[in-house]
């Protein structure tokens, strides 16, 4: 792996933290996350990742205009898509959405892996 690659994988994962764990993500968004309902905050969510995966692979790699909006586009659409499952999987289903029940962190787990996966594709994309 090269040292640009790391530095991106990186600059990626940076990026994932912000969006998801700090006031980037507002209640409104965490809200909604939990229960895949309404839309539009979940939206707005993916939109943030988007923004952020655009400012990371920028600084850390510059592709070009169109690899770096094509990295965006599978950000916002695979970010949206996963919180939006995750959500409707948790919404009434007392097991999946309570903190105090393993099967919480079990999907929080997947939930977590398959955003990451996804930073992986956007850095063979870019790389």
């Amino acid at each position: 792996m090269t040292g640009r690659a790391i530095w991106l994988m990186a600059s990626l994962f940076l990026a994932h933290f912000l969006g998801d764990f700090t006031r980037l993500s507002t209640n409104r968004m965490q809200e909604a996350k939990a229960t895949g309902r309404p839309v539009g905050p979940i939206v707005a969510h993916g939109a943030v990742h988007a923004v952020l995966v655009g400012i990371a692979v920028a600084a850390a790699a510059w592709p070009g205009v169109s690899v770096l909006v094509a990295a965006m586009g599978v950000e916002f659409v695979t970010h949206f898509g996963i919180d939006w499952i995750r959500g409707r999987l948790g919404d009434g289903r007392p097991t999946l959405s309570s903190p105090e029940s393993p099967a919480f962190w079990t999907v929080l787990g997947l939930d977590q892996l398959a955003h990451y996966l996804v930073l992986l594709w956007i850095a063979a994309l870019v790389c």
